[in-house]
């Protein structure tokens, strides 16, 4: 078995570099971001890559990361992008290469987590007084879309409800028997 990797995943604001770095520590492997990547690659950020070229030319640039790091020698934990499992192709890349483990949220808890930020350019919503309202549609909707991909995942952990700590203390525990070597 050639489990090298420990791929996360889930949507936005899940939590998956938090517990990748957590994760990565606890198994002394290096932890890789694949948006900060395609950040530091591209010299741009999420926002910018959406606003100059488009979501597609970005998901473009999101297989790329994704075929660098499966490709890598020594095991890793890869925190992936919220959409980087929609193409088929990096989700193959993705079985063939390591472990993949989604980090599974609420919605509720999504909007709790991002509802400050705006540096998430899915999640775009113009202000008003029903902001918080459209934004909380806007999680719910995407994540529906999502959600049957996400459930592919070779493990499934729940988020909501947990810290962090706990979370990956049990997602090491199972990946001890899936993964070479731990």
């Amino acid at each position: 078995m050639n489990k090298r990797h420990i791929f996360l995943t889930g949507f936005m604001g899940a939590g998956k570099s938090k517990i990748g770095r957590l994760l990565a520590k606890r198994l002394a492997y290096p932890f890789f971001d694949s948006d900060q990547l395609i950040e530091q690659n591209s010299g741009l950020s999420i926002n910018d890559l959406f606003d100059r070229y488009g979501e597609t030319f970005f998901r473009e640039l999101e297989s790329d990361q994704i075929k660098y790091l499966c490709a890598r020698q020594n095991p890793t934990v890869i925190a992936l992008g919220g959409g980087a499992l929609l193409n088929p192709e990096n989700f193959e890349r993705i079985r063939q290469n390591g472990v993949s483990v989604y980090i599974r949220s609420s919605a509720k808890a999504i909007f709790e987590r991002v509802k400050h930020t705006s540096k998430r350019p899915l999640l775009v919503v113009e202000p008003g007084a029903d902001f918080e309202e459209r934004l909380l549609q806007r999680i719910e909707s995407l994540l529906q879309q999502r959600q049957s991909v996400y459930e592919q995942a070779d493990l499934i952990f729940d988020r909501d409800g947990v810290e962090p700590d706990r979370l990956v203390e049990n997602l090491y525990q199972k990946l001890q028997s899936m993964i070479e070597p731990l």
